[in-house]
């Protein structure tokens, strides 16, 4: 039987310390844990240990931890993904399966066409649900890094953000340069753009900033759906799915 996972960013050797409330409720109401049941924790920076419930209540889920347990192996490319807020809960699958496939970061951007409903993310409005989201992923898919979820950002921020490798930029052009045809990175940004794509000034802007144009073949895909495609595509050539 696979031991549940939970994330505590406090997480250390033989501490003894109580999970976050929304995990606290997951182990109590869904799994069904008791004191003495076998548990892992990890810190979401890569460290994972084994620890036993001694406290299941109302009031606290507490958890004594022992020593460290291996996790699993984070990918030998280093993925960032540009988004824009998406409204509903489309965003947050893009996250959680962001988080899955093994992004390291996640920057939410808004662009000229990002939808109405999805600019309050400027103002920190959905930060906290992301990184619930992001963390409750690697819980379930047994990574022990959980991705950064920065604050949304301008365009005009993204641009400015210094990143050392390889630069993608994902829009429907004609005769795109295909992902294949570029060397292997050792770190990738992918950038996807948002429902109806990028407004000629932003592409302009963005491929004088050494954003290389490529694309993922010739159907319009959802915003979401291209996210998880660019991944797993830059994954199965460069990371660790091939």
């Amino acid at each position: 039987m696979r031991i549940p996972r939970f994330h505590v960013p406090e997480a250390a050797p033989g501490a003894r310390l109580s999970l976050p409330e929304h995990s606290a409720h997951h182990a109590r109401e869904v799994l069904r844990l008791r004191s003495g049941s076998a548990i892992h924790v990890f810190d979401g920076r890569g460290h994972e240990y084994e620890g036993t419930l001694e406290q299941v209540s109302r009031q606290t889920v507490s958890v004594r931890l022992g020593g460290a347990t291996p996790a699993r192996l984070e990918s030998p490319l280093r993925f960032v993904l540009g988004i824009p807020p998406l409204k509903g809960d489309r965003m947050e699958t893009a996250l959680q399966k962001a988080t899955e496939l093994g992004v390291a970061e996640v920057w939410p951007v808004v662009t000229a066409r990002t939808d109405t409903a999805a600019r309050p993310a400027l103002h920190g409005s959905r930060q906290d649900r992301w990184e619930k989201v992001a963390s409750g992923a690697a819980e379930q898919c047994g990574r022990a890094v959980v991705p950064v979820v920065a604050a949304a950002m301008p365009l005009d921020e993204l641009l400015a953000a210094p990143f050392g490798g390889l630069r993608l930029l994902f829009e429907a052009i004609p005769h795109p340069r295909p992902l294949a045809g570029f060397p292997k990175p050792s770190s990738v940004l992918l950038l996807i753009g948002p429902p109806g794509g990028w407004d000629d000034h932003e592409f302009t802007r963005l491929s004088a900033a050494g954003f290389e144009p490529t694309s993922l073949g010739p159907r319009i895909l959802r915003t979401e759906t291209a996210a998880i495609a660019a991944v797993t595509a830059a994954h199965v050539l460069w990371g660790d799915l091939g």
